[in-house]
């Protein structure tokens, strides 16, 4: 089909072909124009690579020109840069204003809003932003997006030319003035051979501006009549005389606010003080000074006091601290009397409680010595508390639920808590078990003939007990006692002793529970553990068990082995005493000759 003609009727179209896009051959790379050929055509079919060949080639003699016409000049182009790569991110600035009128108001009859009119050099486009005025009252912001606009009716757009200081530009039917511009603007305007205006003032907002006038704050000085609250919280907000303070031996903190003539008294709790976690012993308030004598005529079966039936309340005057040589003389005219800070030292009286003041801080000590004119004396020492001897703790009895371990570990802490285990031990002998055979010490007919094999744990010391199976005995094997500590039945139970390596040899009878079982047999691993860790074991037990395996013809290589040692020691023996007799000899021999001579 590729061989007919392109005639009508003789052409047909492929079905396959989906894509009629053309490639992409002009393009520009790096400011020049280049032609990029490719392989292919219309919808990326091949092209006819084969008729290539028959085309002419070049001719292959080059002639120089310059040889008959002389040197031609060369002229360096410059490189080709496009428009919008030049003036990338460059914009001129022009700082404007214009008038919009208010009607219907008595207050004002125009506004003047300031803006800024920014031209994009890279695409020609132009946008008007309103910088935000705090309380304006209206919508502020970007006015007129970002696009080209047109400036007359016949549709031709703005331009960088047609902006400049001191002319008027109408956009969509509002005229700005442009009053000044930016120094790159100024500068890129007179490179163009621009003269540029001469920068204009803005014009105020007359509503702005009365808006602010009746804003400002009177600079007039203010009379204050009597005790204004007022001009007590700006003068004294923050103000605090703090004392030191002591009560039935407990340690306060007496706090008097000169915003507002009120006290609180917070108490200073120490570790362990038994006391529940209080921090105001007197919320914040005024106090009265005789808080008891109320008129004859007030119903106080029926009704509390109040304002009006209290005549004066607590005063600065009031707080403060008597020097300490006159609390000493007091204390000692007064007979069969202990420290008490009830009795003893000048007190403030607060509700009925006496509160002995021993120090204040420094600022408390300037208010009183500059405004007052009476200075706190110095500070009194607070006596020291008799330690009383702290209560030996007893373990308590078990109660019968868990371990003794349980009982313990949730009389440590108000939360109970599981008892720590010995990691270390735990990963050191993990996987490390001796296996110990076993029979059943009978008290019934039925309960002869049982095998058991113990097996201890050595990573937490825990016995579990499995009891084998025999041919027609009508018993399955499986466990008898699950993994746990097995206590020894002469110990206390406040203070178990359990089962150790140490007391499981051959032939020993331990108790379970009540259930006696005699250790038979075990392991040759137990062995090798009880001879690895002599220090631990005595010597009992590692000739009870190396007796057993004795017996058992399972220590043959460590016999062998030790008569080998025995024999060489012998042999060691013999040699030294033949070496010694010998030298002996060979001493008379040279003796005998030593006398002849």
């Amino acid at each position: 089909m590729a061989n007919l003609p392109l005639l009508p009727g003789y052409t047909f179209r492929d079905i396959t072909v989906k894509d009629y896009k053309l490639p992409h051959k002009l393009d520009v790379l790096n400011g020049f124009p280049v032609v990029r050929d490719t392989n292919y055509g219309i919808g990326r079919r091949l092209t006819d690579a084969a008729s290539v060949r028959y085309a002419e080639g070049l001719d292959p003699v080059k002639y120089d020109t310059s040889s008959i016409y002389g040197p031609v000049s060369c002229y360096v182009y410059r490189q080709f840069v496009p428009h919008y790569a030049v003036f990338a991110q460059k914009c001129l600035c022009f700082k404007a204003f214009f008038r919009q009128g208010v009607f219907n108001s008595p207050d004002e009859h125009y506004r003047v809003r300031h803006v800024d009119i920014i031209y994009y050099l890279e695409d020609d486009t132009l946008c008007v932003v309103e910088p935000v005025v705090k309380d304006a009252g209206f919508r502020q912001g970007k006015l007129v997006r970002r696009d080209k606009i047109p400036k007359n009716a016949k549709g031709d757009l703005f331009i960088w030319k047609d902006f400049n200081v001191g002319i008027d530009i109408c956009i969509y039917g509002v005229v700005y003035h442009i009053v000044d511009c930016d120094p790159f603007t100024r500068e890129f305007l007179t490179s163009q051979g621009i003269d540029v205006g001469e920068k204009e003032n803005l014009p105020a907002d007359p509503y702005t501006e009365r808006r602010d006038a009746m804003c400002r704050t009177p600079t007039g000085v203010t009379r204050v009549v009597g005790d204004d609250s007022r001009r007590r919280f700006l003068e004294y907000d923050g103000m605090v005389l703090v004392f030191d303070a002591t009560w039935n031996d407990d340690r306060y903190r007496v706090m008097y606010f000169l915003t507002d003539d009120t006290v609180a008294i917070r108490e200073i709790h120490e570790p362990n003080d038994g006391k529940d976690p209080v921090a105001m012993l007197l919320k914040r308030m005024r106090v009265p000074k005789n808080w008891q004598n109320l008129p004859s005529w007030h119903p106080s079966i029926y009704m509390e006091r109040g304002d009006p039936e209290i005549v004066e309340y607590c005063t600065p005057r009031d707080f403060r601290v008597r020097p300490y040589r006159l609390i000493m003389s007091a204390f000692q005219q007064a007979t069969q009397m202990t420290w008490c800070t009830n009795t003893v030292g000048e007190t403030v009286l607060l509700f009925g409680r006496r509160f002995l003041l021993h120090d204040c801080d420094a600022f408390t000590r300037k208010y009183y010595s500059d405004m007052l004119g009476t200075p706190q004396p110095d500070t009194i020492p607070i006596p020291m508390k008799v330690e009383r001897p702290a209560a030996k703790y007893e373990i308590p009895p078990h109660i019968k639920f868990g371990s003794p371990e349980d009982t313990y570990a949730s009389c440590l802490s108000f939360i109970p808590k599981p008892p720590k285990k010995n990691v270390i031990r735990q990963l050191a002998n993990f996987p490390k078990k001796l296996r110990y055979s076993a029979r059943m010490d009978a008290i019934h007919p039925e309960d002869e003939d049982r095998d058991f094999v113990l097996e201890y744990s050595l990573s937490d010391g825990t016995i579990q007990i499995n009891e084998t199976e025999k041919p027609n005995s009508g018993r399955y094997e499986g466990c008898f006692l699950s993994s746990r500590l097995i206590p020894k039945p002469s110990t206390e139970k406040n203070n178990l002793e359990y089962y150790t390596p140490q007391d499981l040899f051959i032939g020993e009878c331990i108790n379970v529970f009540s259930h006696r079982f005699i250790i038979t047999g075990a392991d040759l691993f137990v062995y090798r553990y009880v001879d690895a860790n002599r220090d631990k074991f005595c010597q009992k037990v590692l000739e009870n068990l190396r007796n057993y395996f004795l017996r058992q013809g399972m220590l043959q290589d460590d016999v062998n082995i030790e008569a080998r040692k025995i024999q060489t020691l012998e042999d060691e023996q013999k040699l030294f005493t033949d070496v010694t007799a010998k030298n002996i000899e060979d001493d008379v021999n040279i003796g005998k000759c030593m006398e002849r001579i």
